[in-house]
């Protein structure tokens, strides 16, 4: 499996999080787009099964960037299909 890069914006102690706080920051900005993070619409395709169109997807990916102050490569950006592969990439890589 290819191993997914992530640069943080910022290096700073007091911006590190542990996955909890992550995951409710994450929740709080799916949540802002109209997406439940139930188990069915976590495995529901952004753009088939939700109706996004790339601005819209690259919106909240920009948002969960900047609420986690990381910062995605553009070719992770277009690897993340589903909520759920936005929810495991940002709990799986520290900021």
């Amino acid at each position: 499996m290819k191993q997914l890069k992530t640069k943080p914006l910022r290096k700073s102690k007091s911006l590190k999080m542990n996955n909890y706080t992550k995951l409710k920051a994450i929740v709080a900005v799916l949540g802002q787009y109209g997406i439940a993070p139930v188990a069915k619409v976590r495995q529901a395709d952004f753009v088939e099964d939700l109706g996004f169109d790339k601005v819209f997807l690259n919106g909240l990916i920009f948002d969960v960037e900047n609420v986690l102050h990381m910062e995605l490569e553009e070719e992770i950006v277009n690897s993340l299909r589903k909520p759920e592969d936005l929810i495991q990439h940002f709990l799986q890589h520290q900021n």
